[in-house]
């Protein structure tokens, strides 16, 4: 018998394919060492034309009904990418604006053309050019700046006028004053200067002359060619300005802060006996800081670092200091974003050396216990190497296809290379196995030993991300494509690549002690004696931990990606506390041609203008505007009005209409448009038959104001309007109804795509184990640690990004690998006749080395990136991590409990067809397992046959 046996094992080491040679009788590995060395110029140099996008905007399909709303609005209103430029202290007139304005659009020559400024500027807006409009219509200058607040005027800060005694005390009163307000109010104030008209000094006088009369525009020169009157807000006269971080979305605490500064008292006198006082007046005034909107043009959007840092040097080329430059929009936002991919990867400028590269850091940490685990050098560098090639040829599938890198690809090379060195760091152990039995076929074996657990692995890890496929969103969609490819490759390279660098390099023998460590074996013993405890204390955290998914949520908006003390974060504070909101938000009112009908032109218009006074007053709404501030009110005549008085109302109505329609009207085509289809193209209508009306709102971006609330309650703040108005319709779209739309479609991805993981995973190990409910048990080692680590997620209030999101069907997949390597071992031991716990016990002994030093290696290194600016990567290093050392305990204690209880006896039945051990038989099979000692190679030198238990 042993002579048969000894005769298949050297048939089936002939059969393999790394003892296989080619008719010049070079063996197998040598070509796999070749085609390995041929692909990796190909991969680098395709990683060469990789690029990165990140534009939240495509994220969802074009058949989406928020994307479809989206779109229609762009049709009929087109709109280019813009950002915000401001600056401590600027205003209406501040003398640096026209520099500014010329050297970045150029200047009209005498020929009529637009000459010089920034090739990646297309056109720019400011707060003056806005008001010279409004006034040439005829509104009142001040009511101009008045309707602009919000938009393209801030209010700024809060401003403090002191009295005589105040002014006397100033120290001691603003120290006052700051100690009330964290008492009273709970808010850390923030003291600066009052708002001053910049002046050059003496060594900037002359060249900021030259430049100013260089680039001031004509329209503000009179006839005798002498500058005109600015029209500027009238600023009132204060000492001192207040604020603290987060003021916008605190906005009801700003009357209380006022009255509180009004009331400062100091010392009492003769005359006031109470207390001098010594605050005059606290107010806020609209009038600095300005927004100046910046279009890119194609250049400026094909490369936008490089344009945003063009625009930042002919600011301060302006005289306007860089510490005191703001940008934003959400194209800054995009573009810090592709920077702080980049920087992850190498930056050069971190002020301390583990922020050099977190992502490099990251790898040679997991590099580090890869090899101390490993306990050899040149086993653990193979390992290792082959990890990273895996990730790189998986990497080079992208620029391969035309596609590009996003915020959720970012993670692929990492989790790449997990699953290769997870599945190489089983295959090294088994080859440590046997090269104990002979060393001549240890890679045959090892390979052999591998192929079905890692390949089921693999398959079920390309499955929890064939899952993500389904996903609405781009990007997670194609992570999910992408990685289950590079699953593919990984497992390719594990089985084939690194087994071919094991025939082909001579490495020593391992030591015994390396292979069957004694504190398996005893762990064993203890799981088996404690597997009914450690099974209910497991499931009963677990079951605890995901209590805490009712607090789910998820985050999609770009800047909350940043830390709170980034300089993009910093930027859009100073903006939302002082200027406008950066979000837009697009209400397009339609008129029906019923309603045309019905209402004049200057009637629609008032309409409108109804509707954005509405919206105004809405508290996460810092401002609006649209086509009738441009317009002064118009009092629509009463019944009792003389008729001359309607005859001079319906002509002007009908000139102002035609004005506009016909485009005599500059810039009114940003604001009205006739319909040229309807929300979808379906359903179409003639062809300028309806009136669309847009609004533009500014909502902030850094507030945690509920999307859907805002987006409902900002539709009744149209419909209160346009609910007497028969043929008035509404329509609330741009990003914030984008970013609405975006996060539930995260929230389903993330649930369809662990449920689609769970649900084809679990039929594999059903196929596997040959029985639906030992498939269904299987599972819940697997499924429990990915909902405690997201309750938990959730019970601490952190909220679940794009990035984060995919880690769950990652883990899944991650977490069965190791599932699948034990029950291999277990039922192994099963068909050699040993009891469900002594197959438990060298199950554990075969596999859990290789699981923790996987789990180690991979954790730690992930949890690396924890420092990482960029919190999307950190975020997911973290919880990555996580997830890891719960699939551990998972694999290592639930596991091995539920195979020495009801687990292992369904699949006892299925693999021996005997029933269950009794009592006392388990008491002596307890015995004789936990006398197990340690061996070079148990699982092959254990020939023992099943005994046959008697009862006593």
């Amino acid at each position: 018998m042993e002579h048969v046996q000894a005769e298949s094992a050297k048939d089936e080491h002939e059969n393999c394919f790394f003892q296989k040679r080619d008719p010049w009788g070079h063996g197998s590995a040598l070509w796999v060492m070749v085609l390995l060395i041929f692909l990796a110029p190909l991969a680098i140099s395709s990683l060469r034309h990789i690029r990165l996008e990140n534009n939240v905007e495509s994220w969802l399909p074009d058949n989406d009904p928020a994307t479809v709303e989206y779109n229609w609005c762009r049709d009929h209103f087109p709109n280019q990418e813009m950002l915000i430029l401001t600056w401590e202290g600027s205003t209406i007139n501040d003398p640096r604006l026209p520099i500014l304005l010329g050297k970045l659009q150029g200047k009209i020559e005498e020929d009529g053309e637009l000459r010089g400024g920034l090739p990646y500027v297309d056109s720019v807006i400011h707060a003056g050019d806005v008001i010279h409009k409004m006034v040439e219509h005829g509104v009142d200058p001040q009511e101009a700046i008045r309707r602009l607040e919000g938009t393209f005027i801030g209010t700024g800060r809060i401003k403090v006028r002191l009295t005589d005694a105040g002014k006397e005390e100033r120290e001691r009163t603003i120290q006052l004053i700051k100690d009330d307000a964290k008492t009273m109010l709970d808010i850390d104030l923030v003291i600066t200067e009052s708002v001053r008209q910049w002046q050059p000094n003496l060594t900037q006088e002359e060249l900021f002359e030259a430049l100013y009369l260089t680039y001031l525009p004509e329209q503000t020169l009179n006839e005798n060619g002498e500058e005109t009157e600015p029209l500027a807000a009238v600023m009132p006269v204060h000492d001192f300005q207040i604020s603290w971080k987060g003021m916008s979305g605190q906005s009801e605490k700003i009357p209380q802060l006022i009255t509180l500064v009004k009331n400062e008292l100091g010392f009492g006198t003769s005359e006031e006996p109470q207390g001098r006082r010594l605050v005059d007046d606290c107010f806020q005034a609209v009038g600095s800081p300005i927004s100046v909107m910046i279009a890119l043009s194609s250049a400026g959007v094909a490369d936008k670092i490089v344009a945003i840092e063009a625009i930042r040097k002919v600011a301060t080329d302006s005289f306007i200091p860089a510490e005191q430059l703001i940008l934003g929009g959400r194209m800054v936002a995009g573009a810090e974003l592709n920077a702080g991919v980049i920087k992850a990867a190498w930056d050069p400028g971190a002020e301390v050396w583990y922020k050099k590269s977190v992502i490099l850091l990251s790898g040679l940490v997991g590099i580090l216990f890869a090899l101390i685990s490993l306990r050899s050098l040149r086993l653990g560098v193979l390992v290792i190497g082959i990890s990273y090639y895996a990730a790189l040829l998986g990497m080079s599938l992208v620029p391969l296809s035309g596609g590009s890198m996003n915020m959720v690809l970012v993670v692929m090379p990492t989790l790449l290379m997990v699953l290769s060195l997870s599945g190489g760091i089983h295959v090294a152990n088994y080859w440590k196995h046997a090269v104990w039995e002979d060393p001549s076929r240890a890679v045959s074996i090892a390979t052999k030993m591998a192929r079905t657990p890692c390949l089921m692995a693999a398959f079920t890890t390309a499955l929890g991300f064939i899952s993500l496929a389904g996903s609405q969103l781009s990007p997670v969609r194609s992570f999910g494509i992408y990685s289950a490819i590079g699953t593919v490759v990984s497992v390719g390279m594990v089985l084939y690549g690194l087994p071919a660098f094991l025939q082909l390099l001579p490495l020593r023998r391992v030591k015994p002690e390396e292979v069957n460590p004694q504190i398996w074996l005893n762990y064993g013993a203890f799981v088996c004696r404690r597997w009914g405890l450690l099974s209910i204390a497991t499931i009963c955290i677990s079951i605890v931990c995901s209590l805490g998914l009712y607090m789910f949520q998820v985050e999609t908006k770009i800047i909350k990606y940043f830390p709170d003390h980034s300089e993009i974060v910093q930027s859009y504070q100073h903006i939302e506390d002082t200027l406008a909101g950066i979000t837009p938000v697009e209400i397009i009112v339609r008129f029906d041609q019923a309603a045309q009908q019905k209402l004049r032109f200057l009637e629609r218009l008032e309409v409108v203008r109804a509707v954005e006074e509405n919206i105004r007053k809405h508290p996460e709404v810092s401002g609006a505007i649209s086509l009738a501030d441009f317009q002064p009110v118009r009092t629509v005549p009463g019944e009792d009005a003389s008729t001359r008085d309607k005859i001079f109302y319906n002509r002007r109505s009908n000139e102002t209409e035609k004005r506009i329609k016909e485009h005599e009207t500059e810039g009114a085509s940003e604001f009205l448009a006739m319909t040229k289809y309807m929300s979808s193209p379906a359903l179409t209508v003639p062809q300028g038959a309806d009136e669309l009306w847009r609004i533009n709102a500014q909502a902030a971006a850094l507030s945690d104001a509920d999307y859907s609330h805002l987006t409902e309650e900002l539709g009744a703040c149209v419909q209160s309007v346009t609910k007497y108005h028969p043929g008035t319709t509404h329509i609330v779209t741009g990003t914030v109804p984008l970013f609405l739309r975006t996060q539930k479609a995260v929230l389903s991805s993330m649930i369809w795509s662990s449920g689609m993981a769970f649900c084809l995973i679990g039929l594999v190990m059903v196929f596997v184990l040959k029985d639906v409910l030992a498939g269904i048990l299987s599972m819940v080692p697997n499924f429990l640690p990915v909902i405690s680590v997201f309750g938990l997620i959730s019970w601490f209030g952190q909220r679940v990004d794009v990035g984060t999101m995919v880690t769950a069907s990652v883990a899944l997949g991650i977490a069965v690998d190791g599932t699948l390597h034990l029950l291999t071992w277990f039922r192994n031991g099963l068909r050699k006749g040993y009891s469900r716990r002594k197959s438990v016990v060298i199950a554990l002994s075969h596999c859990a080395p290789a699981m923790w030093q996987t789990s180690a290696a991979v954790g730690i290194g992930l949890l690396v990136l924890l420092p990482a600016d960029l919190l999307l990567i950190s975020r997911f290093g973290w919880v990555m991590a996580s997830l890891i050392a719960a699939a551990l305990i998972g694999d290592l204690v639930l596991l091995p409990s539920l195979l020495v209880g009801p687990l292992g006896m369904i699949i006892e039945r299925r693999v021996t067809g005997r029933v269950a051990l009794t009592a006392e038989v388990a008491e002596v099979e307890k015995d004789n397992f936990e006398s197990v000692k340690p061996a070079p190679a148990p699982h092959f030198k254990i020939t023992a046959r099943p005994r046959k238990h008697s009862k006593r």
